[in-house]
């Protein structure tokens, strides 16, 4: 813009649409596509199996024993018991009764650590060195 005349626009309104049908004509005709694109084609390779892997010679097919069944004794279920309610009554409490005695938040929280507690003290003493199965602790 020329500082003497700062309201006078640089161009008119007939070059201004003279350009902008210029450009728009220049769009179209690039718009087109020339050819059509080609599909992706996925490589033969592609995180497939290329044939007999080394650990299949070597290793037969594992099969998981027999899980062995629940403790039927008191404690086991005392456990789960404490781990499950808990947890739960805290929720209760933390949702539903939040201005609750502070006896109830310490009861629910005392059983939850009583849980945990009595999960630690059923741990077996001695373990197996040699069991094959022995991933882990087991509950």
């Amino acid at each position: 813009m020329n500082e003497s005349q700062p309201d006078k626009p640089e161009h008119s309104d007939e070059e201004v649409d003279r350009r902008f049908d210029e450009l728009v004509a220049d769009w179209e005709q690039q718009d087109a596509p020339e050819s059509e694109p080609k599909p992706f084609q996925v490589p033969a390779q592609w995180r497939s199996s290329t044939g007999p892997q080394i650990i299949d010679q070597y290793e037969p097919e594992f099969v998981p024993p027999e899980p062995s069944p629940l403790p039927s004794d008191e404690g086991f279920w005392v456990t789960v018991g404490c781990l499950v309610v808990g947890p739960l009554w805290l929720l209760y409490l933390f949702f539903f009764d939040r201005y609750a005695a502070t006896l109830w938040w310490v009861l629910a929280l005392a059983i939850m650590l009583v849980g945990g507690v009595l999960l630690v003290v059923r741990q077996p003493k001695n373990r197996e060195e040699d069991d094959p199965f022995d991933d882990g602790a087991r509950l």
